[in-house]
């Protein structure tokens, strides 16, 4: 199973976008990272105006953190953050220093 949050600064991804970004993300998961990754549960998050910031201004940056089966190689990996970024960028328009993609094993604690 993979697990993805996403979350999103108030008025900066359209909501009508979002059924579209999660079917890429949902469609992503098993292409890159094999069929144990075809259940995906995503949950969304929206950061109110005023209480996000990047470099003392308002932020525009979205952050899609991703739990991935365990043992994932370095290349699948890259791959995944890769294609799940520049899905993303290509389906909200946003340039590529307004995604954050972080993919961690499943079973990691720390």
């Amino acid at each position: 199973m993979v697990s993805i949050e996403l979350f999103v600064q108030e008025g900066c991804v359209a909501e009508d976008l979002r059924p579209r970004i999660a079917a890429e993300i949902e469609a992503i998961c098993p292409r890159v990272l094999g069929p144990q990754a075809a259940d995906v549960e995503m949950s969304w998050t929206v950061i109110a105006k005023g209480h996000g910031f990047r470099g003392g201004e308002p932020s525009t940056t979205s952050l899609v953190r991703a739990r991935i089966p365990d043992g994932c190689g370095k290349a699948t990996r890259a791959l995944f953050l890769r294609s799940v970024g520049e899905a993303w960028c290509r389906i909200t328009g946003a340039a590529g220093d307004e995604v954050i993609v972080s993919a961690r094993d499943w079973s990691w604690t720390g």
